[in-house]
């Protein structure tokens, strides 16, 4: 890591607010934009995928700079839960209804959407040889006891001002990334074949 001189510091440019400032404009060429899918459906898989390689890119970061890992941690653990919760509910929106298994756009509650999703597999005869049902579940498990309602690394406290409960103060952040790697792919295995029996069926 390397560390900045004291000129470049001092020497920094100090943003201060400036009238005029506009923080949401097009540039004048539009390659130059971040696009925001119209479609719905579209936006879900791309925010899906954004939260984790958000998260991604910022475990990467804490290995360069360690200082920025405690900076970093409650983000990094968010994203990566909000990667699971809308990983759910893509796969219940984009294949539940073909099973009788309805959408829940209702609940943050990953122990809930795990319920759902694993009526949706199970109502769909899909088989697991590699027996990575229960190993997926317990990390969402996981996920579910230590930040239950989404809010225990947004917050501080609760909505009443008293302090959230933590369930753990130190955590290996290659690990954690290594981990979701592993579920990332297993979505995106349930999601190739459960297309497939779609595509598949009468």
């Amino acid at each position: 890591m390397k560390r900045r001189t004291f000129e470049e510091i001092i020497h920094e440019e100090f943003r201060w607010p400036a009238a005029g400032d506009m923080p949401f404009v097009e540039a004048a060429d539009h390659l130059e934009n971040a696009n925001i899918a119209v479609s719905a459906h579209t936006r879900l898989v791309l925010m899906t995928d954004g939260y984790k390689k958000g998260a991604d890119l910022m475990v990467a970061h804490t290995l360069e700079q360690e200082v920025d890992r405690d900076f970093l941690v409650c983000p990094i653990i968010f994203n990566y839960r909000q990667f699971l919760e809308l990983s759910l509910k893509y796969m219940l929106a984009t294949y539940g209804r073909h099973v009788d298994v309805k959408p829940n756009w209702n609940s943050h509650r990953l122990e809930v959407l795990w319920a759902d999703f694993a009526t949706m597999l199970d109502r769909f005869g899909t088989e697991d040889p590699d027996e990575a049902d229960p190993i997926v579940e317990e990390v969402i498990g996981q996920f579910a006891k230590i930040d239950p309602g989404s809010y225990s690394y947004r917050y501080p406290v609760d909505q009443k001002g008293q302090p959230l409960p933590l369930a753990l103060t130190d955590l290996h952040l290659p690990t954690l990334k290594d981990v979701m790697q592993a579920v990332a792919n297993y979505f995106t295995g349930c999601d190739g074949y459960i297309d497939n029996l779609v595509g598949g069926g009468p």
